[in-house]
């Protein structure tokens, strides 16, 4: 009596470089069809040519922007903004949330206070800080970092909070001092939490300071957004929307970047790419 083997055809493991090639060509082929639908609405009238310009004439009108001062100056006054109300929130938020964190008679001191910061909406405070700071770059970083500070102080909170009792407790019985394991285990252990932080934070800075060059006329992307609606120059307005979610990208890019190198030792986890 013979055995017979059935022979399982092996499915081929798709690596990690063609993985990425494919989700990039996939996303490539998504941001077409979006310009194809946006083109169509356009081509056929649905909506007023005010609402929804045609796409080729945007693409037009950004080229033409990107070689002009008034471009570049705008795209570095709503980041300077930005920039300026996240460095301040970070130097504030995350020793405010490693003490919270560490220490539960702080946090529950201090939770009310972060809870009601985190759901107050700081785009109420432009008037108060127009009249407190004026339009400038002080009014935009204020804003930014009123609205950022708060989840960071969570997301940093949360990242102390899931340092294993055991490793805590290692370093209680060997004495080591406070400052050392805060500095060489408490903040390494709590970074992927902080970094997850960090760029939520960064996405909201630019959406932030963006927000406040709309309402208060502030120097920035927002303001040649604000003027080119007022003009009825629908190209320009969304060649300034389309420049404005390009630097929102780039930015999380550049946090995404910075957080691959500062805890690239994290083993990969489902969804990483």
């Amino acid at each position: 009596m013979t055995k017979t083997h059935t022979v399982r055809p092996q499915t081929p493991r798709i690596t990690a470089p063609r993985r990425s090639l494919n989700i990039g060509y996939q996303r490539v082929l998504v941001l077409f069809v979006v310009i194809g639908i946006w083109w169509l609405i356009a081509a056929t009238a649905l909506l007023p040519e005010t609402l929804v310009p045609d796409p080729i004439a945007v693409i037009v009108e950004l080229g033409r922007l990107s070689i002009t001062a008034e471009f570049w100056q705008a795209i570095i006054a709503t980041l300077s903004g930005a920039m300026l109300g996240l460095a301040a929130s970070i130097v504030v938020g995350i020793p405010l949330g490693v003490v919270s964190g560490r220490f539960w008679r702080v946090e529950r001191s201090v939770n009310f206070l972060v809870d009601f910061g985190r759901a107050f909406p700081a785009v109420a405070l432009v008037g108060v800080l127009v009249l407190m700071l004026g339009r400038g770059i002080e009014m935009k970083s204020v804003l930014v970092f009123i609205a950022v500070m708060f989840p960071l102080i969570i997301q940093t909170q949360h990242g102390v909070q899931q340092v294993n009792p055991m490793i805590q407790e290692t370093c209680h019985a060997f004495r080591i001092p406070q400052g050392l394991y805060i500095r060489k285990v408490l903040l390494p252990a709590a970074m992927p939490s902080i970094m997850t932080g960090l760029r939520l934070a960064a996405s909201v800075a630019v959406l932030v300071a963006i927000s406040a060059e709309v309402l208060t006329n502030a120097p920035g992307i927002g303001q040649k957004i604000a003027e080119a609606q007022i003009g009825s120059n629908a190209p320009k307005a969304f060649a300034f929307i389309v420049a404005s979610g390009v630097l929102g990208y780039l930015v999380n890019y550049a946090v995404s970047a910075a957080q691959n190198r500062i805890i690239g030792w994290r083993p990969a986890q489902g969804g990483d790419e």
